[in-house]
């Protein structure tokens, strides 16, 4: 098993990422709705408007579930699945930081 892990581990680490921006896709559907929606009512443009924002908040969550591993762990910042997901590898197997 010790040789097959590491591909084991990229699968199982692919799967979780998937959910969670699954969960984050259906998340920002209705959270770009409502902005739209009030950005409309109040007449909101430009980079303050609450769609813009909602805009730049996926574009972070992006960042921070790295699906494809696509950034680095300096691109990512101190919030990200791959920093969670080792840390609670470390803790099952039972290293300390």
């Amino acid at each position: 098993m010790d040789r097959r892990w590491p591909q084991v581990r990229k699968f199982l680490v692919f799967q979780i990422k998937l959910y969670i921006d699954a969960f984050r896709d259906i998340f920002l559907s209705f959270l770009s709705l409502g902005a739209f929606i009030i950005d409309l009512i109040q007449m909101n443009t430009g980079a303050d408007s609450y769609f813009e924002r909602v805009l730049k908040f996926g574009y972070g969550t992006e960042r921070a579930i790295n699906l494809f591993n696509q950034y680095g762990s300096e691109e990512q910042g101190s919030h990200s699945v791959d920093r969670v997901l080792r840390e609670m590898e470390d803790k099952i197997r039972g290293r300390k930081k």
